[in-house]
């Protein structure tokens, strides 16, 4: 039996028809997911498209992940929709990568206010910079914590 993948392909195909030299890789990981990777320097565009055209209106998250061994982070916004109903069971898994060395990345804050926080904890635990962000201060370290962003591979903790 052949699993259909009709939604998820023409939002993909939507996505690269209105952004065709923009998004670097899109495809379906599986049932109503759907990885899109854009280049950096188009990501409000692209996500202010998903936002106002796909209706994809709710953040449900935001992820880091160091991918040390290629000097480079990728950060991840996890999309969803309220307001469709025909696509209430639908995520988009919005990707930019950011070199390791200038971990700088445009704040998406203005586009989706809930992402603040997720932000945040990127800003913290990872050393990451969101342009614009509107309150980039600690979100769960303490304020005496002077170590090393503590998510980046590369830190060790002592095992005593």
């Amino acid at each position: 039996m052949s699993l259909s993948h009709e939604r998820e392909d023409n939002l993909i195909k939507t996505l690269k028809e209105n952004f065709p030299a923009d998004i670097k890789d899109a495809s379906t990981i599986r049932r109503s997911r759907v990885n899109v990777t854009v280049a950096p320097e188009k990501i409000v565009d692209v996500a202010l498209f998903i936002r106002d055209k796909l209706a994809f209106d709710h953040p449900t998250g935001v992820s880091a992940v160091d991918y040390n061994r290629e000097s480079r982070f990728e950060i991840v916004y996890h999309l969803s929709s309220v307001t469709n109903p025909d696509q209430r069971d639908m995520v988009i898994n919005l990707k930019e990568s950011v070199p390791r060395n200038t971990p700088k990345a445009t704040s998406l804050v203005k586009i989706w206010p809930g992402v603040e926080n997720f932000e945040r904890e990127s800003i913290e635990m990872f050393g990451l910079q969101f342009e614009g962000h509107p309150r980039p201060e600690k979100l769960f370290l303490n304020d005496n914590w002077d170590g090393p962003p503590p998510m980046r591979k590369e830190v060790r903790f002592p095992t005593d």
